[in-house]
């Protein structure tokens, strides 16, 4: 194995090779400072660096004007987030539609950025997410909110504090898009006792479903570490 394949690497994932070189190139002079490298690569050869010997730090997913609700960008994501479970990834988007960037939190994914977001920020968010935090845009935040005000509304649900210790525990893994199978062999459990503490986050949180438990967990996140201006807040 050459020694830049064991080099740190952030990998740019798209299905058009033109279109890949082109954010490469741009990501690459932001990295390289830093000593790592940015390598272009299309999604069915994703997994030879998901092997041994090779260190990624960053994955940025393109997707152009695809939707999140395409099977087949659907199968993209699924496969990026099994074999790369715990790698920052970040979805670029030419779409600016909140339920997308909704979407990516589902699929486990730290960002979703708009091909419109200037370029200094794209390098302010990216170097966020590689360092454990998360940028989605203001507009996808907004309408988490405003589900979970209207499910505490009918529903009466407690505020989003007074998580027990585990619970919390359970919700910084939710964070990271992981399955309750996943959880459960974390944190030494049995499934179906995950299952149980996130239906008492939900309630606690007032989220009517688990992605919105998922965004309620990043905004968690965030607050504590800070971010960029148009990141979570």
């Amino acid at each position: 194995m050459t020694g830049d394949a064991q080099k740190a690497v952030v990998l740019v994932v798209d299905t058009l090779a033109l279109r890949c070189a082109g954010i490469t190139t741009l990501i690459n002079e932001w990295v390289s400072p830093l000593g790592k490298s940015a390598h272009a690569i299309e999604p069915e050869n994703i997994g030879f660096y998901s092997q041994p010997g090779n260190i990624v730090s960053l994955i940025v997913l393109n997707i152009g004007g695809s939707s999140l609700h395409d099977l087949q960008t659907r199968a993209v994501l699924r496969s990026v987030r099994e074999q790369f479970p715990t790698t920052p990834c970040a979805i670029l988007s030419d779409r600016t539609e909140a339920e997308e960037a909704v979407g990516a939190v589902s699929f486990g994914f730290q960002a979703f950025i708009s091909t419109t977001t200037p370029l200094a920020v794209v390098h302010q968010a990216l170097a966020f997410i590689m360092n454990g935090g998360a940028y989605f845009p203001r507009e996808a935040l907004l309408e988490i909110a405003d589900g979970r005000d209207r499910a505490r509304h009918h529903s009466g649900a407690a505020t989003g504090s007074g998580l027990t210790p585990r619970q919390n525990q359970v919700l910084d893994r939710l964070r990271s898009g992981k399955s309750n199978k996943l959880i459960a062999r974390e944190l030494d459990m049995q499934e179906s006792t995950v299952k149980v503490h996130v239906r008492q986050i939900m309630s606690k949180l007032g989220a009517t479903n688990r992605t919105q438990v998922a965004i309620m967990a990043l905004m968690k996140g965030d607050h504590a570490t800070g971010g960029p201006e148009p990141a979570l807040a």
